[in-house]
């Protein structure tokens, strides 16, 4: 038997498998020393296809059932071929995963261990949640720019890289979790085309909602329109309703104690200088307040 040991938000996921998992570039940072767990996500070897008894709810290139065990998780290699792997969220501590014998070529990347234990879901338990954003890390805490993909996020993290040394910790996703009554952002072993995919984690001071413009522009947000524009970048499985209410109840609350910016903006050095300013301020507002 194999083990291998990974931790993601600080959710420990210990994997059981017969067959040797190849750890893949992404995933080399989140490899545990400790022998712990959260989460036990065990493979178990199947003949045969097993029936899925339950209603049909997503359907693309993965499907999911509603059954009696729960939502269960049915794998293709591609959308006109036949499934591979089943799994089954048995409780929030055990994912069992069923695979087809000789089917191994699927799921013995480390990489492949994301897609399996569908990583949204397994965040969601520990409420946690996914948010499409790029994440700096400056003078020790977070800020994640978000906006749809296209608008610039990448390019206002590798400014801040440039001209202020900030550290990239993910360039297309971050996990959002509250961890000691502040809400923290984590890098996350899923990048997008970013490449960056860093084991780190911070305190957020800030979520910069990003528009192009013409001028540089901050905006505070309200709640409602801070809450709208987060949503709209979050993954939901909106087929599972305590799934959904979990991400509205968490969003609620981050919008309601993070300092949330629409911010327009140029794709050069001014962009920087421009947030600068406003970060600094309100740093100096929220220290001075915990005096």
């Amino acid at each position: 038997m194999n083990n291998y040991y990974l931790k993601i938000a600080d959710i420990k996921i210990h994997v059981k498998s017969t067959f040797k998992i190849n750890i893949s570039m992404e995933s080399e940072d989140f490899i545990s020393d400790y022998e712990d767990e959260d989460i036990l996500l065990e493979y178990k070897e199947v003949k045969e296809s097993p029936k899925m008894d339950g209603k049909l709810v997503y359907e693309n290139i993965v499907k999911f059932y509603e059954t009696k065990e729960g939502f269960v998780h049915e794998l293709y290699p591609m959308p006109d071929k036949n499934p591979y792997a089943w799994v089954t969220p048995i409780n929030k501590h055990y994912y069992e995963v069923r695979y087809l014998a000789g089917e191994e070529r699927y799921i013995d990347y480390s990489r492949n261990i994301i897609d399996i234990m569908n990583i949204e879901q397994v965040l969601n338990t520990f409420n946690a949640f996914i948010l499409h954003s790029s994440f700096i890390k400056y003078q020790d805490k977070a800020i994640l720019f978000t906006a749809p993909s296209g608008t610039g996020k990448s390019t206002q993290a590798d400014l801040w890289e440039k001209y202020e040394n900030a550290e990239i910790i993910n360039g297309d996703r971050s996990g959002i979790r509250k961890m000691d009554g502040k809400w923290t952002a984590y890098g996350l072993p899923i990048a997008g085309s970013s490449g960056i995919y860093k084991n780190k984690k911070a305190e957020i001071s800030h979520i910069i909602i990003l528009k192009q413009g013409k001028e540089n522009k901050l905006t505070k947000l309200s709640p409602r329109e801070a809450f709208i524009k987060l949503y709209s970048e979050t993954l939901v499985h909106t087929w599972d309703k305590e799934f959904q209410e979990n991400i509205i109840n968490m969003i609620t609350d981050v919008v309601q104690n993070v300092r949330i910016y629409q911010y327009e903006c140029l794709p050069d050095k001014s962009a920087v200088e421009f947030l600068k300013e406003q970060v600094i301020k309100d740093n100096e507002v929220g220290n001075n307040s915990n005096n």
